[in-house]
C-alpha cells in the first residue's frame, strides 16, 4: 500500500518538469558503468546505451578475469581500470573522477549487467537539468520489474533500509540501494571528496551523504531486467549493507 501510494504521488511530479533530452542533447553526459566479469552483458548494454543516445559511456572496470574489458572496447567505450582498490564502492568513486576530470555536466551510473535500463536515465537526467533536483535515484520498487528479477528477500530489505534512512532525514525513500543514478556536477565536487566506501554499501554512502549535505535528492520510477550472469551480491555481502545501514542510522 505504501509503494502503491509512492507511486502515484511521483507520477504527477515528474510530469511537467522532465525536458526532451534530446534539447540538449547527450554530449555533455557522462555515463559510467562499474564492472566486474560481466563479460556476457556489456557489449549488450553498451549498444542499448548507445541506441539511446549516450555518446560518452565509461566502463569502470573492477580487475575483470573474463573478457569484460575486450567486450567493452570493441563497443566503442573508453575503458579503466579502477582505482583505490577492490569492490564496487571504488568503481563508482574512479568513475566520479573520471567525471570531475572531463567536461560533462551530468553523470549517470548504472550497474553493468543488464538489470538496469538505459532509456529509463532520460527522465533521470531531465530532472537534474532542470536545475530543481541535484540527485536522482531510480526506484526499481516504484517501476516495471522483470519475473523473478528481484527476490522477495531483495524487495523487502531495500524497503526496509530505504523507508528507515529516508525516515531519519524525514522523507520517504523506497529504494536507496539502486543502481540507478544522476548527479549534477556540482554534486558531484561537493560528495567525492566525502565518500570513503569500497563494497555496494557505496549506495547507502551516497544516499546518506547527499541528504546530509542538504542536496536536493529525488526518487523516480525505473525498470528492472533479470541479470545475466551469476550475482555478485551474495548472502554475506547483504549482511553487510545492513550493518552499514545500521551504522548510518545511529551516526
Amino acid at each position: 500500500m505504501l509503494v502503491a501510494l509512492m507511486a502515484n504521488d511521483t507520477a504527477p511530479a515528474i510530469e511537467g518538469r522532465v525536458q526532451d533530452l534530446n534539447q540538449k542533447g547527450f554530449s555533455n553526459i557522462l555515463l559510467v558503468i562499474p564492472t566486474l566479469n560481466e563479460e556476457a552483458s556489456i557489449q549488450s548494454l553498451i549498444n542499448e546505451a548507445k541506441a539511446c543516445g549516450f555518446t560518452n559511456i565509461a566502463v569502470v572496470d573492477g580487475f575483470s578475469t573474463d573478457r569484460t574489458r575486450e567486450a567493452a572496447e570493441a563497443a566503442d567505450a573508453s575503458v579503466h581500470e579502477q582505482e583505490f582498490g577492490v569492490g564496487k564502492g571504488c568503481g563508482i568513486r574512479t568513475g566520479m573522477k573520471l567525471f570531475l576530470q572531463s567536461n560533462a555536466d551530468i553523470l549517470c551510473i548504472i550497474d553493468g549487467d543488464t538489470t538496469n535500463i538505459p532509456s529509463d536515465l532520460t527522465q533521470m537526467v531531465g530532472l537534474a537539468r532542470n536545475g530543481n533536483v541535484d540527485v536522482v535515484l531510480g526506484s526499481r520498487i516504484l517501476g516495471k520489474r522483470e519475473p523473478h528479477s528481484m527476490p522477495a528477500l531483495s524487495y523487502a530489505s531495500n524497503l526496509t533500509v530505504s523507508f528507515l534512512l529516508g525516515a531519519k532525514f524525514r522523507r520517504l525513500f523506497t529504494d536507496v540501494q539502486t543502481g540507478y543514478w544522476v548527479f549534477t556536477r556540482t554534486t558531484v565536487e561537493r560528495i567525492y571528496p566525502l565518500i570513503h566506501s569500497t563494497g555496494f554499501e557505496i549506495e547507502i554512502e551516497l544516499f546518506v551523504t547527499a541528504l546530509k549535505q542538504k542536496l536536493r535528492v529525488s526518487e523516480v520510477p525505473v525498470g528492472y531486467r533479470v541479470r545475466k550472469g551469476a550475482t555478485k551480491f551474495r548472502f554475506k555481502l547483504r549482511i553487510r549493507n545492513l550493518y552499514y545501514a545500521m551504522r548510518y542510522l545511529a551516526s
